[in-house]
């Protein structure tokens, strides 16, 4: 998929294989990139290829206010899901939308022609899955909505997969973690990248089925801009004691309007977005590093090892012992 990127303020940016150093670190393991650096900030597209299917991974960052223009002469079977940012979007075929992070999107178009606003300052990145229409013609039993959608797509029409905003939820957003982590090479990390595509197409069908509220996802694009702000602030201190109450001081927003915010963006309220982020940050460790449980868990707000592991076990399924003992094993395997 060759897709062409043209500033409103600075004409086409032309991409290079050659990365700048400072893009050098953002590059995935055995990805062709493609970017560019300039006064303007900085454009990444990486492209990864599984069996019959490809991936790209876009990361921009303006440092002024810009409108891209997105667009390839090529058809696409896209499924497109928001990682980080709100993409506010005008679409030759869909018209103006939206699509905040964890959006999720499968749609069809003839060519690729998109119109993105991007704010100043502020980091965007995005996934991009390419499927084959034969890909999706053995599910048409399984997912009824998928008969129209690709009725369409055989007469070059335009066409969207679902019914109203859809949010990515934690098995989707595993499966592109696991993507976007991939370190097999040669063939096996062709296959590998296959089989993620077709587990995050199928976990994304089913997620689109199910999606019938087209309320989700409504939100000013000036409070989605202070729910971004209440996130970072809730990263930065996953260990300390954070409160809806401050955190709402410090956005400007009520309690009601920043849990909005969050239940509009992410499907669920501050509290529990909190829970996950802790949550994840603690697998991370277990798995990567030597930390005790009880290290662990305070750097994540608890006070007590046990109220942890059986946080952690409800959450993930098994305990953080079970994450050690894997990490152990592996670590022997690979002496």
């Amino acid at each position: 998929m060759k897709i062409r990127i043209e500033a409103a303020q600075g004409g086409e940016i032309h991409l290079s294989p050659v990365l700048p150093s400072s893009l050098q670190q953002l590059q995935i393991p055995d990805s062709v990139c493609y970017g560019a650096v300039g006064p303007f900030g900085h454009v990444l597209v990486q492209q990864l290829e599984g069996e019959d299917i490809s991936i790209l991974y876009h990361t921009l960052y303006f440092n002024h206010g810009e409108q891209l223009v997105y667009s390839s002469e090529e058809p696409a079977i896209r499924l497109q899901i928001v990682l980080r940012n709100s993409y506010y979007y005008d679409s030759r075929y869909f018209g103006a939308g939206v699509l905040h992070e964890r959006g999720l999107s499968l749609n069809y178009v003839p060519v690729v022609y998109s119109k993105l606003k991007l704010h100043p300052g502020e980091a965007y990145s995005h996934l991009s899955v390419y499927y084959g229409k034969e890909r999706l013609l053995p599910l048409q039993n399984s997912f009824p909505g998928l008969m129209p959608f690709l009725a369409k797509v055989s007469a070059g029409q335009p066409g969207l997969f679902g019914s109203g905003y859809t949010i990515a939820d934690a098995g989707i957003l595993s499966v592109v973690d696991n993507i976007l982590d991939c370190n097999y090479q040669g063939h096996l990390r062709k296959l590998y990248l296959g089989y993620l595509s077709v587990e995050l197409l199928l976990l994304s069908l089913i997620r689109l089925s199910e999606s019938h509220s087209s309320a989700s996802g409504v939100i000013t694009e000036e409070d989605a801009k202070w729910v971004y702000r209440a996130k970072e602030l809730m990263l930065q201190d996953l260990g300390g004691k954070i409160s809806l109450g401050s955190l709402a001081g410090q956005t400007g927003l009520s309690v009601y309007k920043l849990n909005h915010g969050f239940k509009a963006i992410y499907g669920i309220g501050v509290t529990e977005f909190l829970h996950e982020c802790r949550m994840k940050k603690a697998h991370q460790a277990l798995s990567e590093t030597d930390r005790s449980v009880e290290a662990v868990a305070r750097e994540n707000g608890y006070s007590h090892s046990e109220s942890f592991s059986l946080a952690f076990k409800k959450y993930f399924g098994y305990t953080p012992a079970f994450v050690q003992r894997s990490r152990r094993l592996q670590g022997l395997v690979n002496d």
